[in-house]
């Protein structure tokens, strides 16, 4: 049965199974204090109690394309296990993550998509993200990353 729901600070380390982080650690202590501090939520889908998918949402932050408070959120780190992709998890994750932040009052939503990522554009389109509204470099442990942001409205 698949099921989502917010991790718990004390489930991190499950993250590791879905993504190769460059230090675990940093990967830690950032994520648990930015969602000690209101900044954050990891949704997670699970089938059958096992971690197969995740989906970051940031609440607060300083450049206000990406998110306002009770306003417009930043969807990020949209993540499916390899051994679960194609089944339909992802867009069962991203509709129900996006109706759970609706029903809290949320109107617009934000996604950083890399060029070359032709399964997540399409995905995300179909959803409604379709307008760029900026274009962003950023590095995230040593890695750099250049991408689309796209909005729903």
């Amino acid at each position: 049965m698949l099921t989502v729901r917010k991790l718990s600070v004390s489930e991190l380390s499950k993250l590791t199974t879905l993504f190769e982080y460059n230090s675990v650690e940093d990967m830690l202590i950032e994520n648990k204090k930015d969602i000690e501090d209101g900044i954050i939520d990891i949704f997670g889908l699970f089938l059958n109690d096992v971690l197969i998918g995740e989906l970051h949402t940031k609440y607060v932050c300083d450049e206000p394309l990406f998110a306002k408070p009770r306003e417009r959120v930043y969807l990020f780190a949209f993540r499916i296990h390899k051994d679960y992709q194609g089944k339909g998890h992802g867009k069962f994750l991203l509709q129900t993550v996006i109706d759970i932040l609706a029903n809290e009052g949320y109107q617009e939503f934000t996604v950083g998509v890399e060029d070359d990522n032709d399964r997540a554009i399409y995905i995300y389109k179909s959803f409604g993200f379709d307008e760029i509204i900026a274009r962003r470099q950023e590095e995230y442990q040593g890695d750099r990353y250049e991408y689309n942001l796209y909005l729903k409205r």
